[in-house]
């Protein structure tokens, strides 16, 4: 059955789903699709879209609204026509087969300031992803590690700032230290040390971690004496014991201490 088309320049009675004698009144509405009504009561259109995109043919998966741009989904980076609004792809990488594609996008939207996707792929398989895009990289920007910058030309993938540190051994309290001994801040800060001079006579590290310069070639002063006699133990069981230091201020007492540069 079709009704008749009534055009309403104002909707005072709002939306009226009663079926009155004589037919609807005219000052009110039965349904509204695709369309609202401004602040004056005038019913208006909901603008369509303004612009279309040609996606590559089915190369992508889904589509959501996110920080003012379209976002659709694929497994490995793509070409989107310049479009309004901005298209792009984000690609999702299946975790064990990096080259299985995309089946379905089950859902996808902003959860905690992050685009959020359940993403099924052809064998099956249904992974979640919290897509965390991270700044857009700068020039002459300082990064620290662990840091996620997005290219200024987006291409989907997101990179984390790896310092090439994990490979070194973290530093440790009183442990046995020699010349050439490389390691890194129990925080990684992107630079590793490597000791470049060491006295006394069983040189180790300190009992406080020092406070790393972070700059090439800085040089730190990690000084080990005690003000006791009585010997610490290292957290290393495999390291040598150093002997018992007298204050350091009195004749005879020994001291331990090594130098690290920053790398």
């Amino acid at each position: 059955m079709t009704g008749r088309i009534v055009t309403l320049n104002a909707a005072k009675g709002g939306i009226n789903r009663l079926r009155t004698k004589g037919g609807a009144d005219p000052s009110t509405l039965y349904d509204l699709v695709n369309g609202y009504v401004d602040q004056a009561g005038v019913p208006r259109s909901r603008p369509g879209t303004n612009n279309r995109v040609t996606l590559p043919a089915g190369a992508t998966k889904g589509m959501c609204a996110y920080d003012g741009k379209l976002i659709v989904f694929s497994h490995v980076p793509q070409d989107i026509p310049a479009s309004t609004p901005v298209t792009e792809c984000e690609v999702l990488k299946h975790p064990s087969t990096p080259d299985l594609p995309l089946k379905e996008i089950h859902f996808a939207g902003p959860f905690l300031g992050y685009l959020y996707v359940a993403a099924e792929f052809i064998n099956g398989d249904v992974y979640h992803y919290w897509l965390q895009r991270g700044s857009t990289w700068e020039p002459d920007k300082i990064y620290l590690p662990g840091a996620l910058v997005i290219p200024s030309d987006p291409n989907g993938i997101a990179y984390q700032l790896d310092s090439g540190t994990q490979t070194y051994p973290v530093w440790v309290r009183n442990v046995a230290r020699l010349i050439g001994d490389v390691v890194v801040p129990t925080v990684d800060n992107g630079y590793k040390y490597t000791a470049t001079d060491a006295f006394g006579p069983a040189p180790r590290s300190g009992a406080v971690e020092p406070a790393w310069p972070t700059s090439p070639g800085a040089t730190v002063f990690e000084d080990s004496d005690v003000a006791n006699p009585t010997p610490v133990l290292a957290e290393n069981p495999g390291s040598t014991l150093p002997p018992s230091i007298a204050d350091r201020y009195k004749s005879g007492g020994s001291t331990s201490s090594n130098v690290q540069e920053a790398q």
